[in-house]
């Protein structure tokens, strides 16, 4: 069998600053795409060792991924797109793995991953099966569910399982091609949105209903169960949480457990509603804890919820606090980065940082600091989760010294929940009084192990848990929790 696997991944948030250029992507293709992946915990890299256990020919077409941000601009979408379609009509096949976010957008085109299934039809035809794998923050649309032959998400926040859904995946598609089973698909779509702080899948809601999902695959009476508790940042069309059962040839089974989970979703989406906390509170706090460190979750400037991560929410109190251990933070300053990095190690510099993209929401805060170290922004995920692995380079990066803040400054945005992050640019977050991470949940898979404490900080931002407090124009309504009193039965 010949299989081509090929990933085209971000996520988005139409309420960024920051739209999403070509280069974002760091587009690969053919035999790099799969020396990218090979040996990598990622969904590529489960597909690769899937097929390859079982001898079958893998064809590489491409591997892109980028960070959270606004839609991709119109031009560069065409293109990435134009891409992967030449080189899919280039080669014959008898199956395809697609490995896709669900909640990517381009200009002029809310659903990228229907866009991008409708334009493999039309090369592949109606009957060969596609497989894609997706996010659990994805947002699923009829047009996924008509073209594809399964979908199949993950069942971890943070995302710990992106390689075992990636052979899950692998595994379902050479079962389809062999007769073994033959994949219909159900669904429901909930008029819901929850917030991000509460989706962690080990505790509370979101593990009781994964759980329920789980044990229906583990009887042998569905090949895949995904629960999709969208990620909540769209101003688009057709959003709300999902429910997708996958099951061999029965629909009408298929279709029953569905609605079941679905409305277990809707009767809980309560337990999903969090408290935060103000910075300067929760920085006094951090204070008052023995040992370290503590982690503050500045979620409303995530950067990988598509905020532009230079949010001086917390910055602005954490370099005004009486500390006595060091505390790290990581902030998205292209102009700082570059001025820092022309005035060299050794030099104590006065200059404004952060609150330059996010206007709105973020205010420059002025310092004065020392250049303790000057990198070009490479370092490597090692935790497991986004991107194992993988190298991320963020531009021109410096570690400023602001008495007891390291504040680590970059030209580019990363994903701040591994912390390789500060480690990589000689910052220990063991040794740390306080430590701040852009996230909302997927720091907790490397953080909580060594935490002494984790505080959800509230700050203003594009990706807020304040959902009611986002210009939202497009979205259906009603929608819960826009519309507090909307009923629902699946």
């Amino acid at each position: 069998m010949r299989i081509a696997i090929a990933s085209l991944m971000q996520e988005s948030n139409t309420f960024s600053t920051v739209m999403t250029r070509y280069e974002d992507f760091n587009p690969v293709f053919g035999p790099a795409a799969f020396q990218r992946h090979r040996g990598k915990l990622t969904e590529m890299g489960g597909f690769i060792d899937a097929l390859s256990r079982k001898r079958h020919e893998i064809v590489p077409l491409c591997a892109a991924w980028a960070i959270t941000a606004n839609r991709t601009r119109r031009a560069d979408f065409r293109r990435l797109v134009d891409e992967f379609s030449a080189r899919l009509a280039q080669v014959r096949l008898d199956g395809l793995l697609l490995a896709m976010h669900g909640a990517q957008t381009a200009e002029g085109v809310d659903d990228v991953e229907g866009h991008v299934l409708m334009r493999a039809r039309e090369i592949v035809g109606p009957v060969l099966p596609i497989v894609v794998t997706l996010d659990l923050h994805a947002n699923i649309t009829q047009t996924m569910i008509d073209r594809a032959t399964a979908l199949v998400g993950y069942h971890t926040y943070p995302h710990t399982d992106m390689y075992e859904i990636g052979q899950k995946a692998a595994m379902l598609l050479l079962s389809t091609l062999s007769g073994a089973v033959r994949p219909v698909m159900a669904w429901r779509k909930l008029p819901l949105l929850v917030n991000a702080e509460n989706h962690q899948t080990s505790r509370g809601p979101a593990h009781q209903l994964f759980a329920r999902a789980e044990a229906l695959e583990a009887a042998g009476r569905a090949l895949a169960i995904s629960i999709f508790p969208v990620q909540p940042w769209m101003d688009i069309d057709e959003m709300g949480s999902a429910v997708v059962v996958v099951a061999d040839g029965d629909v009408r089974a298929a279709d029953r457990h569905a609605a079941a989970i679905a409305q277990k979703y809707w009767q809980m989406r309560r337990d999903f509603e969090v408290s935060l906390t103000p910075p300067e509170l929760a920085i006094r706090m951090a204070l008052a804890t023995k040992g370290g460190p503590v982690v503050l979750a500045e979620s409303s400037d995530s950067t990988g919820s598509g905020s532009p991560g230079d949010s001086t929410g917390v910055l602005k109190h954490l370099v005004k606090a009486k500390l006595t251990e060091p505390a790290a933070i990581f902030l998205v300053d292209p102009e700082a980065a570059v001025q820092l990095s022309a005035a060299g190690v050794g030099a104590t510099v006065t200059l404004p940082i952060g609150g330059k993209l996010d206007r709105r929401n973020s205010k420059p805060v002025r310092v004065s600091g020392y250049v303790r170290l000057v990198s070009d922004g490479r370092w490597t995920a090692r935790a497991r989760g986004y991107n194992t692995g993988i190298e991320t380079c963020m531009g021109k990066t410096v570690v400023l010294e602001i008495g007891a803040v390291r504040v680590l400054i970059a030209e580019r945005p990363a994903m701040t929940v591994d912390p390789e992050l500060f480690r990589s640019h000689g910052i220990e977050p063991l040794y740390c009084k306080i430590v701040v991470v852009k996230s909302p949940n997927g720091f907790r898979a490397a953080y909580e192990p060594i935490a002494k404490r984790i505080i959800l900080v509230h700050t203003p931002g594009v990706s807020t848990a304040r959902l009611e407090t986002l210009p939202f124009r497009r979205i259906n309504r009603p929608i819960y929790p826009l519309d507090r009193d909307i009923q629902y039965h699946a």
